[in-house]
């Protein structure tokens, strides 16, 4: 028989590989400072700057620049007709690759982190610009994609409603396809980002702040200067520093990423298998001929294994679009656009009064600069908790989302009790 089925991790399955590797992978880096900084007493000290690091990378990963920037991501790519779980790790090793690379650099010689203020500044700029322009275009995005989404479940009430049947069927959301004006200004970088591995580059982009990258260098010239009986550390022993960092980010960054699609997705597969057979789509050249036998009249062996796979996929994508248009996707849809736009602001705004002279006379002044100096103060003051902002972001998301299931637990319960 031809081979039409070929092993595939489920969503379930994906997802638990995700974890499983990046648990691993803290572990790793965890092994190698133990072995790099527990050799004597004298450089034990430097396993509490690798803890720094590496719990900066966790708070870093709440930002809500990421936070957000990975949400609306996750929304496109499923109105696109994709479920990936990855989103949020290639956005954080592309944040990461900075950090690493400047450490590297310092790692070689230290009087790299002499010239870090002067770059610093210019890519603070050009960081905080880029990703502001990014939350506000992919918040564009998802605005249409929520006024379609509304649109259909409209359509669908109306159809239940008539008791007319409703075609569920639809086809990926592709940004080159819409005409409408607003697309066709954004719709060159919104199709660039296409595909979870294109959040690396962004994710590099966001990184030009060089935020975290000052703090993780200071910590590795303070490792630097610790001795190990008498003798200066080896400087290459500072590079597992920013691994550190990046371990811990794309853990969290790799977790918001899946409770946002299972969010968004709901459960579609309703198990916990790790492991499906997957129908395959593009038949080998090789089987060919059996596949085409098989599609005219399948054999007796074959014809319920293919009805069986064809059954679960179709079920499978049937809940998928029905939770996209359900109130909870929708509600989580208008949360990400809202947060998206206002980090955006939060953004360019404190860009704008960090480099504008005027403004910072009134934020200096000794009289308190009246309400121009207020104003730009707030700005900052928000700019300067964006790390708090998205931990709310979170809170705000899981009280939904639990609360939404709670809410149709106990409806059900409701409904169960009234029939018996």
């Amino acid at each position: 028989m031809a081979k039409l089925f070929a092993p595939s991790l489920t969503l379930f399955g994906r997802s638990l590989l995700l974890i499983s590797c990046e648990l691993l992978a803290n572990a790793l880096c965890w092994t190698a400072a133990g072995v790099m900084f527990g050799r004597t007493e004298e450089t034990k000290s430097i396993l509490g700057l690798a803890m720094l690091a590496w719990t900066l990378g966790l708070r870093h990963a709440l930002d809500a620049d990421h936070i957000s920037a990975i949400d609306n991501a996750t929304r496109g790519f499923m109105a696109m007709g994709q479920l990936p779980v990855t989103c949020g790790l290639y956005f954080s090793l592309g944040h990461s690759t900075i950090v690493i690379v400047v450490n590297v650099a310092i790692a070689i010689s230290s009087n790299i982190a002499n010239k870090l203020n002067g770059v610093g500044q210019i890519g603070s700029i050009i960081g905080s610009a880029i990703s502001g322009s990014f939350l506000s275009i992919v918040a564009l995005m998802n605005s249409v994609i929520l006024f379609k989404l509304i649109r259909r479940r409209r359509r669908a009430q109306a159809a239940i409603h008539e008791d007319n049947t409703y075609d569920n069927e639809y086809a990926p959301y592709n940004p080159r396809d819409d005409h409408m004006l607003m697309m066709r200004i954004i719709g060159p970088i919104v199709t660039f980002v296409n595909k979870p591995w294109k959040m690396y580059p962004v994710g590099v982009l966001f990184g030009l702040g060089f935020d975290t990258t000052s703090s993780i260098a200071l910590l590795a010239i303070s490792a630097l200067t610790k001795t190990s009986g008498g003798n200066a550390i080896p400087s290459s022993d500072v590079v597992i520093l920013p691994f550190l960092f990046t371990a811990g980010m794309t853990f969290v960054d790799s977790l918001d990423s899946i409770l946002m699609l299972y969010s968004y997705a709901g459960f579609p597969e309703h198990s916990f298998k790790i492991f499906e057979e997957k129908l395959l789509q593009d038949c080998p050249s090789s089987l060919k001929p059996d596949c085409e036998r098989i599609e005219r009249k399948p054999d007796i062996e074959t014809a319920p294994k293919l009805e069986s796979q064809l059954g679960i996929q179709i079920t499978r994508n049937a809940r998928v679009k029905q939770n996209a248009i359900s109130g909870l996707s929708i509600l989580l849809t208008l949360m990400s656009i809202l947060v998206a736009f206002s980090i955006s602001l939060i953004e360019i705004m404190a860009l704008i009064g960090d480099n504008c002279t005027p403004c910072q006379t009134a934020v200096n002044a000794e009289d308190g600069g009246g309400i121009a100096g207020r104003w730009w103060r707030g700005w900052n003051v928000a700019s300067d908790n964006i790390g708090y902002i998205g931990a709310g972001i979170v809170g705000a998301f899981a009280v939904v989302v639990g609360g939404w299931y709670a809410g149709v637990w106990a409806i059900r319960r409701m409904r169960q009790h009234k029939s018996i």
